[in-house]
């Protein structure tokens, strides 16, 4: 009786669920951001190792990310690895508990990275990060010159309810380089552009035998010259156990005030509600996606359903998969300019609605291989390119227009031995706007090498190659431009002379060529960056 009801439920959710629905809608323009999981820095010289293993799905928390993020949308003076999607990368190895990092480079950069933090404590964690990256080498705006600040301070208690929370500040600077030529000389006061973002977060959680519960509400305040937002956020995700089964209800709400000429005040809520079981190998994870929108001019509800399934072909080492719903995706202009930092004020905030299709297989073969395909197709409603404005900055405004998008990705883990490692992870897109000639600055492929060794315990070696293929691009006056491919080889080096100091060498952008992150605007020569680090 019990089975004859899940099917009766999935029945039920494929035959009434498939469907868009409207509240009422008055004229004006109905346009919000897309979110982006995507947090850049402005630079980054320290790679980040991944050294991926295959985890099982977890029953008690049915999570399906297959991610391939588009390494050409990192606004970064070098690139750094894209995460891996199947092979999960392992922690972040801490040669010591509490540490200070030092460092300096060849474009007069400063660095300072550092984290205290208690130790010894049976239930209570806090401590604090403070990080600082600039290159002021000269008064030359077009060198790429940035500065990059960061400070946080958390807290976590795990003693019945797990409570943590966090208070993070970043204010960074970049400028406007890509400027016309033609015109008089700029300083770097005349064109900088400075982002204060500051937010505060508290996570609740409660596990027992039977249920779950995780609650996090997050406040944040940022500003960029003239613009000012004020996002918050709450979510909250409940699982409770039926038998062998589990019942997921996913609730999130956002409230966005963003101050410019005249206030724009959004409000989104999201509810999915789902079920997780197991069909004989089948595991099946079924619901509803819906979302609100709410401003001025809109007022809006998506609904749609939400499937996935998950077998295993070779037991334990090789697995398939099938997925697909339909999401509204929410966007800040703090993640607009996260994701391009030479945005400029005349931004467009789309709406855009996306049915994501996605097959794939992911596994390990042998201890030596590991591998993981993916294909996904995407119906997006108003997807948003990046154009340039046609003042003297050049910088950045939105554009929007529907667009089908079939993404193949794959990504190959080889462990030769102990001491060497290989990753591999590529894209390849393939795009079909409505209106648009092109795909503005998206571009049809990307790869990423990275291999590890290292000598007895002293000297660690990190290589990584880093390709993005030419991407087009426009104004608003209509001139295009072809974006020459990105070639970018770096190297990283440690030494650990003692198990509480070591020092570190890093060349990136090996090849010396500034290639174009966004049009008009191009990264950094030939980086180095050197220096030690301490235990505290």
């Amino acid at each position: 009786m019990f089975k004859l009801s899940k099917v009766f439920f999935l029945i039920f959710i494929l035959a009434t669920l498939c469907a868009k629905t409207y509240g009422q809608i008055t004229d004006g323009d109905t346009n919000v951001v897309i979110t982006t999981k995507y947090q850049p820095d402005v630079i980054e010289t320290k790679k980040i190792e991944i050294t991926p293993e295959l985890n099982e799905l977890k029953v008690n928390s049915p999570e399906y990310n297959y991610n391939f993020p588009p390494i050409s949308y990192k606004p970064k003076s070098v690139y750094t690895p894209v995460d891996p999607i199947f092979l999960k990368p392992e922690k972040d190895e801490l040669l010591f508990d509490n540490y200070i990092e030092i460092g300096g480079g060849n474009y007069l950069t400063s660095y300072l990275n550092t984290s205290v933090h208690n130790t010894q404590s049976k239930y209570y964690s806090y401590g604090v990060n403070i990080m600082h990256h600039a290159a002021n080498n000269s008064e030359n705006p077009q060198n790429a010159l940035f500065s990059r600040n960061k400070i946080n301070l958390y807290g976590l208690r795990e003693k019945g309810d797990d409570l943590y929370t966090e208070l993070d500040f970043n204010r960074n600077v970049v400028h406007y380089y890509g400027y016309i030529d033609k015109q008089p000389e700029y300083t770097t006061d005349d064109i900088n552009q400075i982002y204060n973002d500051i937010t505060a977060k508290a996570e609740w959680s409660r596990k027992k035998k039977k249920y779950n519960n995780q609650m996090n509400v997050m406040l944040n305040l940022f500003d960029n010259l003239g613009e000012n937002e004020n996002t918050l956020n709450v979510q909250n995700s409940f699982s409770k156990r039926i038998r062998s089964d589990i019942f997921i209800l996913d609730f999130g709400t956002t409230y966005t005030q963003l101050v410019e000429k005249a206030d724009y005040n959004r409000f989104f809520v999201n509810l999915k509600p789902h079920y997780y079981f197991r069909y004989k190998k089948i595991k099946v994870d079924i619901g509803v996606n819906t979302n609100y929108f709410l401003d001025s001019n809109t007022n809006q509800i998506y609904i749609a359903p939400y499937g996935h399934l998950e077998t295993d072909i070779i037991p334990k080492k090789i697995r398939v998969y099938v997925n697909g719903s339909g999401d509204l995706k929410q966007n800040t202009l703090k993640s607009l300019s996260y994701e391009n930092l030479f945005l400029g004020n005349n931004t467009l905030y789309s709406n855009p609605y996306i049915w994501t299709f996605r097959t794939g297989m992911n596994g390990t073969f042998n201890k030596v291989v590991q591998l993981g395909i993916d294909i996904k197709h995407e119906l997006i409603e108003d997807q948003y390119f990046f154009i340039n404005d046609t003042n003297n900055l050049r910088n950045f405004v939105t554009i929007s227009d529907d667009l089908n998008k079939t993404t193949l990705s794959g990504e190959v883990k080889v462990d030769l031995n102990k001491n060497i490692t290989f990753n591999v992870l590529g894209n390849y897109h393939s795009y079909s706007p409505v209106k648009e000639l092109k795909a503005w600055q998206m571009p049809s492929y990307d790869l990423s090498f990275i291999s590890k060794t290292h000598i007895g315990n002293k000297i660690y070696i990190t290589g990584s190659y880093f390709v993005t293929g030419s991407r087009e691009a426009t104004d608003l006056k209509g001139e295009k431009r072809t974006l020459g491919a990105i070639n970018d080889i770096n190297m990283a080096i440690e030494y650990r002379y003692k198990s509480n100091i070591s020092g570190f060498l890093n060349f990136n952008n090996l090849l010396n060529n500034r290639y174009e992150i966004w049009n008009h605007f191009r990264s950094q020569g030939l980086n180095l960056l050197a220096g030690v680090t301490f235990s505290l």
